[in-house]
């Protein structure tokens, strides 16, 4: 449930909107803030805001569960950007 929400910011930031790139920065502050997946998924934040969609950059020494949700992050996000 949490891909298509985060993936819709990150969209809106990529685009450029101000209030979704604030809301991503603090998102990915507080999430490398923490242990374990949340802490790399943090740090992939502006990775993504700024295009990376390859999976084997983004998810280095990721667990499955965390691989897995930034696979699902990324079909969202394939949704949202047009081709």
């Amino acid at each position: 449930m949490a891909a298509p929400g985060l993936a819709s910011m990150i969209n809106a930031a990529s685009r450029g909107d101000a209030q979704a790139l604030q809301a991503a920065s603090l998102m990915a502050d507080q999430m490398t803030n923490t242990k374990g997946d949340m802490r790399y998924l943090g740090g992939i934040m502006k990775r993504l805001i700024d295009g990376e969609r390859d999976p084997d950059v983004l998810t280095k020494k990721m667990s499955a569960n965390a691989k897995q949700l930034v696979m699902q992050l990324l079909d969202e996000l394939n949704k949202l950007t047009p081709q």
